[in-house]
């Protein structure tokens, strides 16, 4: 049966090719079955013209969904050649080599596609006269078409990931920009300086083109538009980019030469098959070669090791498998392409048994396999880097005893890490374990760290590969020999925390010598006997308060201590309310809606009622309830997010919220107080739950409670709020748990009545109703809210997430430039061969805010340099000294008074010591820098680092104002000074050059050496201090008595 349709003289049958091989010429003879050329014959062209349209250029972007070579599709590769390049059939050039890419394709890649064609060659032949122009082959050829045009010119393929720290738009119009001007072949396109920059910031890019054009994949974009010019009027640049061909049989009207077919490959459903299966495995095992890259080479578990090796041999299985199944492929198709051989052999092919092991389950499964053992290897690099030893329980069987029980181990794991020198805690686990309980592991696992010291000796033990099932966690504490209980505890200063709850613990893994020291944690918190955080002998529970500007935070703590103290809204208006926090607000009353202004409670600086839609609260302050003998309620009122002042202002809060609350140990609750109707949850949600949740891990989110306020007016419920705040949730793919568990509705208005009321204010009958029942429905769901933080665990601010990361380098700036700037002075002390002095700072402690836009400072002598030095002085309003400062981010915070002095002692390193610690500082401070912009969570003008040195440099250039000083030191600390900002710039493009991303561990690592430096270490204690002191200040203490509500009281007796 004949592939070819009715004869037609005039076209033939024409078939077009995107060029792979380049050396192809009109007459050249190709075999459309295997997309490959037979001779390199050339023939003189007929006709040369040039195109219709010379330039093509489109911006597309990438899919995760796609397989990676189904983008040659975008640029003209038919699916046939796509096929043929999958399965190796023809060896790609030119932009088909992008079929080499290996980074991953997702929806931050783009690709720059730029054709410019330059002529079309034409080789006039008309049909069984092609002898006339060209000789036909002599003998049997394989060939079926000969090549009649060709279209000559240049073809470039950009492909670009854009990283995390990049806006995705401003690349996208720079694209758009450069595709316009090369789609209307507007050449040498123009950039501005900033596109140029941009480019410049593109550090992730590969390109294919033209091996005349395109000799390095990592060329720059830029030389390449430089070069477009170039390479469109030199044609010893141009190649084929497009064959068209016809039919040797319809050129010579000769049977010898073979019959072609034109039925698409993805017109036969057989061919078809191929297709997806060939895709579908390649695209496995290229994930499978990533995650082999990723595994370690070797393993110190023997029984990981002989894991490690069974996957590699059955990896290699897999390959050779796809290799024998592409290869039989590769034969067969293009017969099946020629009609020489039945279409169904593809399918036997297929479903032969030695390919099983290619079936898609079979390599999902075997993936696991590979995940759960490079887990375990990124669970021990973490478990090292933390210092806690990794033992896998399944090495310590004797003779390789199958058989050999979770208690035999257990005897054996005590006996054998018992020490002389120190204690040792032993962590049972099991990968099942931590897979199920997750959050209880990350539990243990920070608290665990938390007591690394030099006298307790940490190891994870690993059950996973035991054949008895491990029940639950269990942590063992082993004293060292010879010690008793009461020693250890003594020894290692841990003191158990009350528990809330008592639980019976499971002894998965008894034994009779070390029983009573093992302990199977019951469910959070208490895992260990726990260090203890605080001094105080009182349990806290710690609730920070959340909400947009206005959303009524302050009154709601108003109204909760009044809720405490009186059982009746009555009994409240007849006695003497309490007012926490000074209310101010506008009241209509009387027939005429009069309006009256309600002022009640005293001035607090800390409130101002001045600036309408800006926060009234301006500083966190804490309002601490004694609700017995054990245990206290610490309520954060905190600023408003959804400022006037805008986003910057909202993020200034949030990290002064954050901040604050640093200072403590934990905290039981973040309660999100919302309107029950309101259009803003939009602006608030996005200021504030997202910053809070790079700040908590998802640990803490079973902490988070959604607090309504003002819903009398929806029957005291979430309101149209309520599904608005549900489907935000669920688009933001937040693990927040949003019920009725956690979800309280009150209405604060009563406390507004009582104040209205203190002022001689008069209501109707139904208003003080509505009143009462207000203060009687908000009373039980405060008893309801009570209850329920008290079951939370605390989630500790001791855990890390980048956030906090952003916080504590935020605090670790200025002793880090005050140290480094030290540097500088004893450096050029040495230079100056004053060998047997050096500067020295002492750090000391305020207890007031205070900036250096309010700070007063003074030029003191210090050796042979003048410094300035800040002073403990204030104005006589020094409440409200810092808070008309500008908040501009050349101002910082002034945490410690620092003061230099200078001693008869040498510092004992050398000029090139000196200047090696210099950079070595820098360089530590940019990487921290680079992180926490791939993060999102800085832009280029919030460098914590950069406005102290700028302020060092104003310093010193008004030192060197001052006149009749020798200040001759100070000019060479000033050039260092002013040479930071190169060695930075430097130091971050180094740094996005090679792509550094450093885990939050590796983050921490940095931070730690830093922090061991005794100097930084000094202000970061004096910081801290400063901190508590100015936490103390703005802390209310109500006492126990203040609680006189029976149901409160009834409460408050059931939680001791």
């Amino acid at each position: 049966m004949s592939c070819i349709g009715p004869f037609k003289f005039n076209d033939g049958y024409p078939t077009e090719r995107k060029v792979i091989d380049a050396s192809g010429r009109l007459g050249s003879l190709y075999n459309t079955a295997t997309d490959s050329l037979i001779d390199r014959h050339s023939a003189q062209p007929s006709e040369t013209k040039p195109p219709n349209k010379r330039s093509i250029c489109r911006v597309f972007s990438g899919d995760q969904s796609r397989e990676p070579t189904s983008f040659l599709s975008n640029i003209g590769f038919d699916d046939g050649v796509q096929r043929s390049i999958r399965l190796e059939m023809v060896v790609p050039s030119g932009i088909g080599r992008f079929i080499e890419y290996r980074q991953p394709i997702n929806s931050n890649t783009r690709f720059l596609y730029y054709c410019y064609k330059t002529r079309k060659e034409t080789l006039n032949i008309k049909a069984r006269k092609a002898d006339r122009i060209v000789a036909p082959p002599q003998g049997p050829t394989e060939a079926t078409h000969m090549i009649t045009k060709i279209k000559w010119g240049i073809e470039i393929l950009c492909v670009i990931q854009i990283s995390k720290n990049q806006s995705i738009e401003a690349i996208d119009q720079l694209l758009s920009r450069i595709s316009h001007q090369l789609q209307r072949n507007e050449v040498p396109v123009q950039l501005s300086n900033d596109d140029r920059r941009l480019i410049n910031q593109l550090n992730n890019m590969t390109i294919y083109g033209s091996e005349l054009c395109v000799d390095d994949p990592n060329t720059s974009l830029l030389t390449i538009l430089n070069r477009i010019q170039e390479w469109q009027t030199n044609v010893n640049f141009h190649q084929p980019i497009l064959y068209i061909m016809q039919p040797l049989r319809w050129l010579y009207n000769n049977i010898q030469f073979q019959e072609p077919c034109f039925k698409p490959d993805h017109a036969n459903i057989h061919l078809d098959r191929i297709e997806p299966m060939s895709k579908r495995i390649e695209n496995q095992l290229k994930h499978l070669h990533q995650l082999f890259i990723d595994l370690p080479t070797n393993y110190l578990s023997p029984v990981l090791n002989e894991q490690l090796k069974v996957v590699r041999q059955k990896y290699s299985v897999l390959l050779d498998a796809q290799e024998n199944l592409n290869e039989r492929l590769r034969k067969v198709i293009p017969d099946v392409r020629r009609n020489r051989r039945d279409p169904q052999e593809l399918d036997q092919i297929i479903s032969d048994e030695r390919y099983g092991c290619l079936h898609k389950n079979e390599i999902d499964t075997f993936q696991i396999t590979i995940e759960r053992l490079l887990a375990k290897a990124i669970l021990i690099d973490k478990l090292t880097k933390n210092h806690i030893e990794y033992l896998n329980a399944f090495d310590l069987r004797p003779n390789e005893s199958s058989s050999f029980k979770n208690e035999d181990i257990d005897i054996i794991i005590k006996r054998s890490c018992s020490n002389d020198k120190y204690s040792v805690i032993l962590w049972y686990s099991s990968d099942r374990l931590k897979r199920e309980q997750p959050d209880r592991w990350e539990q243990i696992y920070q608290q665990i760290i938390s007591q690394r010291h030099q006298a307790i000796k940490l190891i994870y033990v690993d059950f996973t590969n035991c054949q008895e099932r491990l029940d639950g966690f269990t942590v063992v504490q082993l004293p060292p020999k010879g010690k008793s209980e009461t020693q250890l505890d003594s020894l290692t200063d841990i003191r158990p925390q009350p528990p809330r709850t008592t639980s019976v613990p499971k002894q998965p893994l008894p034994s009779q010598e070390q029983e009573r020291r093992s302990i199977t944690p019951p469910p959070f918190p208490t895992i260990l006997p726990n260090i203890s955080y605080s001094t105080s002998p009182k349990t806290e529970l710690n609730v920070l308060l959340l909400g947009e500007t206005g959303v009524g935070k302050s009154t709601f703590i108003n109204a909760f201590i009044n809720y405490l103290k009186f059982d009746t809204l009555h009994q409240a208006e007849r006695g003497q309310p309490i007012v926490l926090i000074p209310v101010s607000f506008l009241l209509t009353v009387g027939d005429q809606f009069d309006e009256v202004v309600v002022d009640f409670g005293d001035i607090d600086p800390n409130e101002s009622y001045e600036r309408h839609g800006q926060s009234v609260t301006q500083q966190c302050k804490s309002y601490l309830f004694d609700l017995n003998d054990k245990y206290s309620l610490r309520l954060i009122d905190t600023p408003g997010i959804g400022d006037t002042r805008g986003i910057d202002q909202d993020t200034k809060n949030i990290d002064h919220i954050l901040t604050y609350i640093s200072n403590l140990s934990h905290v039981n609750a973040i309660c999100l107080l919302l309107k029950p109707n309101t259009s803003r949850l939009n602006i608030f949600f996005r200021s504030c739950i997202n910053q809070l949740l790079t700040y908590i891990s998802p640990v803490g989110y079973k902490n988070i409670i959604f607090c309504f306020t003002n819903s009398r007016a929806t029957f005291y419920a979430p309101g149209d709020t309520g599904p608005l705040l549900q489907k935000m949730l669920v688009d933001g793919n937040f693990n927040i748990p949003f019920q009725k568990t956690n979800t309280f509705c009150f209405d604060s208005e009563s406390f507004r009545y009582l104040a209205a009321r203190k002022r001689h204010i008069n209501f109707d009958h139904y208003q003080e109703k509505e009143y009462t029942d207000s203060w009687n429905t908000s009373v039980t769901e405060s008893i309801r809210l009570l209850n329920y933080i008290q079951t939370r665990q605390p989630y500790y601010l001791k855990w890390l997430s980048p956030r906090k990361a952003m916080i504590d380098i935020s605090m670790l700036a200025r002793p880090i430039i005050e140290t480094l700037r030290l540097i500088i002075y004893n450096w050029k002390l040495n230079e100056a061969k004053l060998f047997f002095n050096q500067i020295i700072l002492n750090s000391n402690p305020i207890d007031f805010e205070m900036c250096t836009c309010c700070v007063q400072s003074n030029a003191v002598e210090v050796g042979p340099f003048w410094i300035t030095e800040y002073q403990r002085v204030v104005l006589r309003n020094y409440v409200n000294q810092h808070h008309v400062c500008s908040s501009n981010g050349k101002h910082f915070l002034i945490e410690a008074i620092i003061q230099h002095e200078f001693i008869d002692e040498p510092a004992g390193l050398k000029n090139e010591r000196w200047q090696s610690s210099f950079n070595n500082f820098l360089l530590k401070c940019d990487r921290l820098i680079h992180y926490l912009r791939q993060q999102g969570l800085l832009t280029d003008d919030d460098d914590p680092f950069q406005c102290i040195i700028e302020r060092f440099l104003e310093e010193e250039l008004q030192i060197s104002q001052i006149q009749h000083i020798d200040s001759n030191m100070n000019r060479k600390v000033r050039e260092v000074l002013q040479s930071i900002k190169q060695k930075r710039q430097l130091n971050s493009q180094q740094l996005s050059e090679t792509n550094e991303k450093l885990s939050l561990n590796q983050v921490y690592q940095i931070i730690n050496e830093f922090t061991g430096i005794p100097t930084i270490q000094k202000q970061i204690d004096s910081i801290k201090t400063s901190r508590q002191l100015k936490m103390k200040i703005h802390e209310c203490k109500i006492q126990t008595n203040a609680i006189q509500n029976k149901a409160f009281s009834r409460l408050s007796n059931s939680l001791e």
